[in-house]
């Protein structure tokens, strides 16, 4: 836990632009998509902030989902990448479709880590400073898990948003 939020205090990495988180919402609004204020507000933040780590908690249909499909937008507009993970395969499918990026579960990355690093899968081996990594259902994952997610990542240069409802498990 520690190690995650010294990495939430980093705000070193990659930022979209203003206008690049504009356009995505716009977009957004023309695709029949319309944030509200707080949805608008957490896309500007987790594309602005340059943070290595950033927690979007809210509970299910607030709308975290379609402000993730912006924030990739956003992200993406300025030539980043996104990549999607999820604690299973049904929700890294749902995420995928919403954000239209490379999603995967978080148990294919941790496995390759400890068994078989050489041979990480292509989106894992592109992780770098542009990168954004969205883990969805975040608060399903356990610590650990997270940790060495977040670890990979941020040494790669890249940056996480974690996503989730803190009220779904008890």
């Amino acid at each position: 836990e520690a190690r995650i939020v010294a990495h939430a205090g980093q705000h070193d990495a990659t930022r979209a632009t203003p206008v690049a988180v504009e356009q995505a919402l716009a977009q957004s609004a023309a695709d029949g998509l319309p944030l509200n204020a707080g949805q608008a507000a957490l896309v500007t933040e987790m594309a602005t902030s340059g943070a290595r780590v950033q927690l979007a908690i809210a509970p299910a249909g607030a709308g975290k989902t379609t402000a993730m499909r912006a924030l990739a937008a956003a992200w993406t507009a300025g030539g980043g990448d996104v990549v999607g993970l999820a604690p299973s395969a049904t929700a890294a499918t749902v995420l995928g479709e919403a954000i239209a990026a490379r999603t995967d579960t978080m148990a294919k990355l941790l496995w390759h880590l400890d068994h078989d690093p050489e041979h990480l899968p292509g989106w894992a081996r592109r992780i770098g400073p542009t990168s954004l990594v969205v883990v969805d259902e975040a608060g399903m994952a356990d610590t650990l898990s997270l940790d060495r997610l977040i670890e990979f990542v941020t040494a790669r240069g890249g940056s996480v948003r974690l996503v989730g409802d803190d009220q779904q498990l008890s």
